[in-house]
C-alpha cells in the first residue's frame, strides 16, 4: 500500500487530522499528503515558511533562536510542528527545516512531529544526497515514513 494512503487511512480511522510546517521540503510534504483523493478528511493544510519573519509570525518560531542557528536546528523544527498543530488546530504536525544545500556539500535537515498536545513524538537529523530537489524529496519521504511507523504504533 502507498505510504500516504496508509497515513490517510490510519489517521481516518483514528479521527485525527495532520497539518504541516515547511522550509526545506517546500510544499513537498503538503504535495504528498493532498495527492490522495479525499484527504481533506483528516489534512488540514500546510504552511511552507522559507523566510525567519514568516516562520516566526505564523508559527511562532523563537526569533533570537532562529538568528543564532539560521533557522536550522532541531529546536526549531520543534517549535515549527507546534506552530503548526496551533495555526491548524489539528492533532498532529510534522515539520521540517535544513539545509537542501550548502557550502559544505553535506545537506541536512532536521524533522519534528507533534501530537495535539503539544508533545514532540519524535525529532531528528537526517543526512541528505543529492541536488536541491533530491534533498527536498528526501526529507519529505523520512518525515512521512517515521510519521507512518508513529501511527501504527498508536
Amino acid at each position: 500500500m502507498n505510504s500516504v494512503v496508509e497515513i490517510l487511512n490510519l489517521l481516518r480511522s483514528a479521527g485525527k487530522t495532520v497539518a504541516t510546517a515547511e522550509s526545506i521540503t517546500a510544499g513537498h510534504l503538503q504535495m504528498e499528503l493532498a495527492s490522495i483523493s479525499g484527504a481533506s478528511d483528516v489534512f488540514k493544510g500546510g504552511v511552507t515558511a522559507y523566510q525567519l519573519p514568516v516562520k516566526v509570525k505564523l508559527l511562532g518560531v523563537d526569533e533570537t533562536l532562529a538568528e543564532q542557528t539560521d533557522c536550522i536546528d532541531i529546536e526549531i523544527a520543534r517549535q515549527m510542528a507546534r506552530g503548526a498543530l496551533k495555526l491548524f488546530d489539528s492533532d498532529y504536525a510534522i515539520a521540517t527545516c535544513g539545509y537542501a544545500e550548502n557550502e559544505e556539500n553535506k545537506p541536512y535537515a532536521f524533522f519534528s512531529i507533534a501530537n495535539a498536545a503539544g508533545t514532540i513524538s519524535h525529532s531528528e537529523r537526517v543526512e541528505l544526497s543529492g541536488d536541491r530537489v533530491a534533498a527536498q524529496k528526501q526529507t519529505a519521504k523520512v518525515a512521512l515514513d517515521k510519521f507512518k511507523e508513529l501511527l501504527r504504533s498508536n
